[in-house]
């Protein structure tokens, strides 16, 4: 197989993980101590049952195109890794796992998240890819509303939780930087790289810069919808202006992929 095709259907696995069930399941905090109060019994019996209800789903439909289907042990074997993989990094760049934890809570952690997100690796490439005339382009600014009402989508379960205050307290400089640089290359791939829905209109006659235009667009309307919703719960008005910037970016994170998600889907 092309490296450059391998490269873009593991990603696409990885995206669609990340857009189906990934980002809930990150900023949960329940999902975080989960690993550490269930029994590890528990916790095996649910990752056992869990990957034997992803092979069904991913003999059906998988994360690659027809034309280029592996046997069904090898993909669910990749599903469970992108899983992994996609869990490990989420939670290392929102500062709840880091290399210095011990290595049975990290394990244990990641397992909690690892069958949810094999299940949207798993349905990637049914959900969001599939015939890219499908869809045509929305125009500006009409374009603008379906980026919100992605970002609302995402953002607005994750808004009033307390998750986004403590992931944005323990949160450095350097690291709110990471979160709003993944947010952007993120939202880049999803649009113009790994051939989700859509994509060829999205290229059409678009130059580089252009596309890296419309991403920062994008992300700016993620950051709005993220401002605007810690505004109305309250969160924002009466903070320093530091930490509402903090918690803004942290929010901007899953109203970015819902954001890139909508324009995949809708528009």
């Amino acid at each position: 197989m092309n490296f450059a095709l391998e490269v873009r259907e593991q990603g696409r696995g990885m995206m669609g993980a990340l857009l189906v069930l990934g980002i809930s399941f990150a900023y949960t905090t329940e999902t975080w101590w989960l690993a550490v109060e269930v029994p590890a019994t528990h916790l095996l019996a649910f990752v056992v049952v869990g990957i034997a209800l992803i092979v069904p789903i991913t003999r059906a439909v998988g994360f690659r195109g027809d034309d280029d289907r592996s046997p069904v042990y090898v993909e669910v074997a990749e599903v469970v890794f992108q899983g992994f993989l996609v869990a490990f990094a989420a939670l290392a760049l929102l500062g709840v796992l880091d290399l210095t934890d011990p290595l049975p809570v990290v394990v244990r952690t990641i397992l909690v998240q690892v069958v949810p997100l094999a299940f949207g690796a798993s349905l990637a490439n049914e959900l969001l890819s599939g015939d890219q005339e499908e869809i045509s382009e929305a125009s500006f600014p009409a374009s603008l509303g379906v980026f919100a009402l992605g970002a609302v989508f995402f953002a607005a379960p994750i808004a009033p939780t307390n998750e986004v205050a403590v992931l944005a307290a323990g949160a450095s400089w350097p690291r709110i930087g990471a979160i709003l640089l993944t947010s952007l290359v993120v939202t880049y791939l999803i649009l113009y790289e790994l051939e989700f829905r859509g994509q060829r209109a999205r290229l059409e006659q678009r130059s580089l810069r252009r596309r890296i235009g419309q991403t920062c667009m994008l992300y700016v309307v993620g950051l709005a919808v993220a401002a605007g919703m810690l505004l109305a719960i309250g969160e924002a008005g009466v903070q320093p202006f530091a930490t509402a910037v903090r918690r803004t970016i942290v929010l901007g994170f899953p109203a970015a992929v819902g954001a890139s998600a909508a324009r995949v889907v809708l528009a």
